[in-house]
């Protein structure tokens, strides 16, 4: 079993296409063919199915899949942290981040490690805690920056306590219910949820079940912090952010953080990873640029 063959596998299920993958690994199509039957062989099971408009994985493919992705996320990884330890800075860090991290220092940290590691590729992407956590295992992402609750994180990712997150409820300036002062008032109210239930984006619904009220539902997820300000800004929709947000985006004008006496959860920021598997000394390095800066910015809000 050949590493650029489950490289190449990895291709062909991103694109959909074997010629398309041919293209972008500089080979020929029947050379390509051949190693990925070479694959199936050694697998004794068919991985693709080639149809007149590209091809798709079976069954078996789907599962070897994600083998597949972790051999070769593993072994990009164990060669870039020998390169960092024989002092040659090279390869890439991928991690997810949550609004709130993105706007407290990420760019700061990003511009620090860029100048003291300019040979080191960062891959960035949005992502809240549950939906990162399979990438996390998976070895695509090194680490993600989420807000969550400690008891929600599954046992085989390792958490790091970053900073804290302070949540406010979000709705239009225009909202009938603007100057409410109880969560009784709003359990009628339609919400957004901006995660998943045991995402931070749901948490609303710990806030009334510790008011001893019903936990209100949801027909709305919105787990895109670019739509969601301007979804709520022009509707009766209520949702909870991160304050960080509720404070730098484009609606700000048109929305109000409502003032309720019931105080909501608190939610920290962690650094999420897996535990079985070390990080290299390039994204060591980068998250202790996160924290020096998520550390300077909390002292600096005291």
């Amino acid at each position: 079993m050949k590493l650029q063959t489950l490289q190449a596998l990895l291709c062909i299920e991103a694109v959909g296409s074997l010629r398309a993958a041919a293209q972008q690994l500089h080979t020929s199509q029947p050379a390509l063919t051949a190693a990925i039957q070479q694959l199936e062989e050694e697998l004794c099971a068919p991985l693709l199915v080639r149809t007149k408009r590209g091809v798709t994985l079976t069954r078996f493919g789907e599962s070897f899949i994600r083998y597949a992705r972790l051999i070769v996320a593993e072994s990009q990884r164990a060669h870039a942290e020998i390169q960092q330890l024989r002092g040659h800075w090279e390869g890439q860090v991928s991690f997810s981040v949550s609004p709130a991290v993105a706007l407290i220092g990420l760019p700061q940290a990003l511009a620090s490690f860029g100048k003291e590691h300019p040979g080191i590729t960062v891959k960035v992407r949005d992502g809240l805690f549950p939906g990162v956590a399979p990438s996390l295992r998976d070895g695509s992402l090194d680490f993600a920056l989420s807000a969550a609750h400690r008891r929600d994180i599954d046992q085989d990712l390792e958490a790091e306590a970053l900073c804290a997150s302070d949540i406010v409820i979000v709705g239009s300036r225009k909202h009938p219910l603007r100057k409410a002062r109880r969560l009784t008032e709003l359990q009628t109210c339609r919400w957004i949820f901006s995660s998943a239930p045991r995402g931070a984006g749901a948490i609303i619904q710990e806030a009334f079940q510790r008011a001893g009220l019903a936990a209100p539902t949801s027909n709305l997820v919105c787990e895109s912090f670019l739509a969601l300000p301007g979804i709520v800004a022009h509707s009766d929709w209520l949702t909870t952010m991160p304050k960080a947000l509720f404070e730098q985006n484009a609606f700000r004008s048109e929305l109000t953080a409502f003032e309720l006496d019931e105080p909501l959860p608190s939610l920290t920021v962690f650094v999420l990873r897996r535990h079985d598997l070390p990080l290299t000394p390039a994204a060591t390095a980068l998250i202790s640029w996160v924290r020096h800066y998520a550390t300077a910015g909390r002292r600096a809000g005291a």
